[in-house]
């Protein structure tokens, strides 16, 4: 017959089991515990100086190198008897700057080849809201005459003279209309209009 403590020696690691079975959780076939060494192996610093894609951080665009643009570097528009060839500047220009982009210039001639032979043209450059009005002016300047030395190049016929209007004439809202910045029309006002009449002159 067996003692008292000796079921009780019996007894107790059988219960002691049963107490950590029930302790700890069932592990899901194929579960995998996160830890923090992982977490650090899976990122990395990001480095705007050493992106793919550069891109200026105050705007947060992407420059557009006239090669790849989805968007067409030219549009027309006809107002009376006066026609504008609009070069859209984010296609023409690096951001900041008034140096042409080489890509862009090949397309000019194609850009400009209906402007009938003599004409007298204006190339008026425009830039967006951002900046004060004497850098947007100086800037807007400097454009127009890098498009008019490219457009004496590409059509020596042509009689070219140069202005510079800063952001004094845009063509579409800087702002919305609860007065938080406006991108796309911002876009649409950095921009060089060459400017002609249609008929004689």
């Amino acid at each position: 017959m067996a003692t008292p403590f000796r079921v009780i020696a019996t007894l107790v690691p059988l219960l002691l089991a049963g107490a950590t079975a029930l302790a700890i959780p069932p592990v899901e076939s194929g579960a995998v515990t996160i830890t923090d060494a992982m977490i650090q192996d899976a990122t990395f610093p990001f480095d705007a100086n050493e992106a793919i894609f550069p891109f200026d951080a105050n705007e947060a665009t992407f420059p557009l190198n006239g090669e790849d643009a989805t968007i067409p570097p030219s549009t027309t528009v006809v107002k009376g008897n006066t026609k504008t060839v609009r070069l859209v500047s984010d296609i023409f220009f690096a951001f900041d700057s008034a140096e042409l982009n080489p890509a862009a210039i090949a397309k000019l001639p194609g850009i400009i080849e209906a402007i009938p032979k003599g004409k007298k043209v204006e190339v008026n450059g425009h830039t967006d809201s951002i900046g004060s009005d004497s850098y947007n002016l100086t800037l807007s300047q400097n454009r127009s005459k890098a498009v008019a030395t490219a457009l004496a190049v590409a059509r020596p016929d042509l009689k070219i003279t140069t202005h510079g209007y800063g952001k004094a004439n845009p063509v579409a809202p800087n702002t919305n209309s609860d007065g938080s910045d406006n991108p796309s029309g911002r876009a649409q006002n950095r921009r060089v209009d060459i400017v002609y009449q249609i008929g004689s002159g």
